[in-house]
Protein backbone atom coordinates (compact mmCIF):
# COMPACT_ATOMS: atom_id res chain seq x y z
CA UNK A 1 0.00 0.00 0.00
CA UNK A 2 1.26 3.45 -1.00
CA UNK A 3 1.97 6.13 1.25
CA UNK A 4 -0.24 9.40 1.67
CA UNK A 5 3.07 11.12 0.34
CA UNK A 6 3.56 8.82 -2.56
CA UNK A 7 -0.51 8.93 -3.74
CA UNK A 8 0.15 12.68 -3.62
CA UNK A 9 3.29 12.75 -5.06
CA UNK A 10 2.64 11.03 -8.42
CA UNK A 11 -1.60 12.56 -8.38
CA UNK A 12 -0.92 16.30 -7.62
CA UNK A 13 -4.40 17.02 -9.27
CA UNK A 14 -6.13 14.74 -6.40
CA UNK A 15 -5.73 17.98 -4.30
CA UNK A 16 -7.66 19.97 -6.66
CA UNK A 17 -10.84 17.86 -5.92
CA UNK A 18 -12.89 18.87 -3.38
CA UNK A 19 -13.73 14.85 -1.76
CA UNK A 20 -10.40 14.58 -1.51
CA UNK A 21 -9.58 17.86 -0.29
CA UNK A 22 -12.83 17.28 2.37
CA UNK A 23 -11.24 13.89 3.19
CA UNK A 24 -8.33 15.50 4.42
CA UNK A 25 -10.23 17.85 6.29
CA UNK A 26 -12.21 15.26 8.26
CA UNK A 27 -9.01 13.11 8.79
CA UNK A 28 -7.25 16.33 10.19
CA UNK A 29 -10.11 17.31 12.77
CA UNK A 30 -10.68 13.05 13.91
CA UNK A 31 -6.89 13.12 14.49
CA UNK A 32 -7.54 16.86 16.61
CA UNK A 33 -9.82 15.03 18.53
CA UNK A 34 -7.98 12.05 19.59
CA UNK A 35 -4.75 13.75 20.15
CA UNK A 36 -7.25 15.81 22.78
CA UNK A 37 -8.89 13.19 24.17
CA UNK A 38 -5.40 11.22 25.20
CA UNK A 39 -4.38 14.28 26.64
CA UNK A 40 -7.48 14.98 29.05
CA UNK A 41 -7.07 10.95 29.82
CA UNK A 42 -3.93 11.28 30.75
CA UNK A 43 -4.55 14.93 32.43
CA UNK A 44 -6.71 12.85 34.17
CA UNK A 45 -4.69 9.74 35.37
CA UNK A 46 -2.13 12.68 36.51
CA UNK A 47 -4.54 14.43 38.42
CA UNK A 48 -5.56 11.40 40.39
CA UNK A 49 -2.04 9.55 40.89
CA UNK A 50 -0.82 13.21 42.40
CA UNK A 51 -3.66 13.61 44.59
CA UNK A 52 -3.01 10.02 45.71
CA UNK A 53 -1.67 9.19 49.56
CA UNK A 54 1.04 8.35 47.44
CA UNK A 55 2.01 11.93 46.96
CA UNK A 56 -0.50 14.22 49.62
CA UNK A 57 -0.58 13.67 53.42
CA UNK A 58 -4.01 12.06 53.84
CA UNK A 59 -4.79 11.77 49.78
CA UNK A 60 -7.01 9.65 48.02
CA UNK A 61 -6.92 6.10 49.03
CA UNK A 62 -4.55 3.98 46.24
CA UNK A 63 -7.56 1.66 46.12
CA UNK A 64 -10.13 4.58 45.41
CA UNK A 65 -7.42 5.75 43.01
CA UNK A 66 -7.04 2.50 40.78
CA UNK A 67 -10.54 2.22 41.14
CA UNK A 68 -11.18 5.18 39.52
CA UNK A 69 -8.44 4.94 36.85
CA UNK A 70 -10.20 1.39 35.75
CA UNK A 71 -13.49 3.79 35.53
CA UNK A 72 -11.70 6.38 32.60
CA UNK A 73 -9.47 3.54 31.01
CA UNK A 74 -12.29 1.01 30.27
CA UNK A 75 -15.76 2.31 30.97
Amino acid sequence: MKTLNEIFETNKELLNEPEVKELIEQFGMQFQHNVLKYENYWQKITDLTMNSELFVLKGMSTKDVVSKIYELSFK
